[in-house]
């Protein structure tokens, strides 16, 4: 095999470098979520970088195309590891996980066409090679199939930059860098495949997509060594966040709130949104014992007590926790407010202390109409029951044994004939045994089509 000097070999060989050294780094935090489609990117576009450079520097043809349909090794996987990577990063992925493996099917289809384009030419029509400058360049006609590839590429690549500007829209300013920095790498590479393509350069056959990427790897080791974008991933724990019955809010290192998961509106009677992107201090104005554990920055564990509208004096357990990020430099911190309220009646009323100023909250369930299966529970009936969330949800009441099916026909006669219940009295069945009679309150709410039932038991019958 005879080597030329080409003079572009060495630019597209330190692209694929720069792209390694980024993956090696990724690597280092494979714990974090979106690490892993990103590392396959990063190691694609070096795969890339350095196949093509050996495309460059190859005299004869033969070797030329070789290297040519190496390069569709990690042509085929940049677009889709990409998209992967933007929906990890934007919290979207647990939503499509169960078709993601589709996505491999078309650049399967191409790696097996470019391999077997001898026999059918739908990847390059025409295949010769051009002397420029002294240097041998691949000349290359594309057929259908290089274009129906071409076409899903640019899918994958405006779907992910659509995706990662969305977020940038709805996000901190923090966060909004981070997603600035990730959709310019990609434009900066998907605009020399452009240049490629189109052949708007005074040497069309040379393929500047590699080229481009030296641009693009360096502007995610900015995003890397500077701006952290894998230190602190809010998307990457929000699905597991929500899930929690606690109320979780998540700082970053100067404070500002990051995340707060919905239970917060449940207690505190608002939205958690308008508050996403404030310094702390500000946002937890109206709660000062709140704000108080927001401004500690170590870790901490204590009880608080906050007088709140809809429940009176409730009590949290909280944990301060901090996150550390790269080189165990901290990033955030944690607060959990962990709802004891119960756990302190009940020890004041063993002990006869007045729990006066105090409010009982009230067991809540939903479930949905057509199935009976249960959508929302709130703390209290956990509690009552012992169950845990993810335990009831999606599941029956009956499925559970909580009620009989003797009980279930009559709640439901009874709801369906009156439209809504008032001190309806009936005993539900919680994993230690049956509790004392209840007062359930009970309506049908329609939302989106969908028809709902809403039980809920304000005290329990005194005897």
């Amino acid at each position: 095999m005879q080597w030329l000097n080409n003079p572009f070999v060495f630019p597209i060989l330190i692209a694929g470098l720069i792209s390694v050294v980024n993956a090696l780094v990724v690597a280092q935090r494979r714990r974090v979520t979106g690490s892993t489609p990103l590392f396959g990117m990063l190691l694609a576009v070096g795969w890339w970088s350095f196949t093509y450079s050996f495309e460059l520097a190859s005299a004869q043809q033969t070797w030329e195309l070789f290297w040519s349909k190496m390069e569709y090794i990690g042509i085929v996987n940049v677009p889709v590891f990409f998209l992967l990577f933007a929906l990890e990063y934007s919290g979207y992925r647990p939503k499509v996980q169960r078709w993601a493996p589709l996505l491999w099917i078309i650049p399967l289809i191409t790696l097996i066409l470019v391999w077997t384009n001898d026999f059918h030419g739908l990847i390059w029509s025409q295949i010769s090679q051009k002397m420029v400058g002294g240097y041998y360049l691949l000349a290359l006609n594309h057929g259908t199939a290089f274009w129906i590839w071409a076409s899903y590429s640019y899918i994958c690549l405006l779907v992910s930059f659509v995706i990662l500007v969305l977020r940038a829209i709805s996000s901190p300013p923090e966060f909004r860098l981070q997603a600035g920095i990730i959709a310019l790498g990609a434009v900066i590479g998907a605009a020399g495949n452009v240049i490629y393509l189109f052949k708007l350069i005074p040497i069309p056959d040379l393929d500047t997509t590699p080229i481009s990427f030296a641009l693009s790897m360096l502007v995610y080791s900015v995003g890397l060594f500077r701006f952290g974008i894998l230190d602190i991933m809010r998307i990457a724990s929000e699905t597991i966040l929500e899930s929690m019955d606690e109320v979780v809010i998540v700082l970053n290192s100067q404070s500002y709130i990051v995340f707060i998961n919905n239970v917060f509106e449940y207690y505190f009677g608002m939205s958690p949104k308008p508050l996403i992107g404030k310094f702390s201090n500000e946002a937890f104005t109206a709660w000062p014992e709140l704000k108080a554990v927001a401004d500690q920055s170590s870790n901490t564990r204590e009880e608080i007590e906050i007088n709140l509208p809809n429940f009176g004096l409730v009590f949290f357990d909280i944990t301060v926790s901090k996150i550390r990020g790269a080189k165990n430099r901290e990033v955030g911190r944690t607060i959990v407010l962990d709802d004891v309220t119960e756990r302190r009646h009940a020890e004041r009323r063993g002990t006869g202390e007045s729990v006066g100023g105090t409010a009982e909250i009230p067991l809540i369930i939903v479930y949905r109409a057509k199935d009976e299966r249960i959508v929302e529970v709130n703390r209290t009936l956990l509690l009552k029951l012992g169950y845990e969330r993810r335990d009831m949800v999606g599941r029956t009441l009956l499925e559970l044994g909580i009620w009989d099916a003797y009980q279930r026909t009559d709640f439901l006669r009874a709801l369906y004939r009156e439209g809504s219940l008032k001190e309806y009295v009936m005993q539900l069945t919680g994993r230690a045994g049956k509790l004392a009679p209840l007062n359930f309150f009970a309506n049908q709410n329609e939302i989106q089509g969908e028809r709902y039932i809403v039980m809920m038991a304000p005290e329990a019958i005194q005897s």
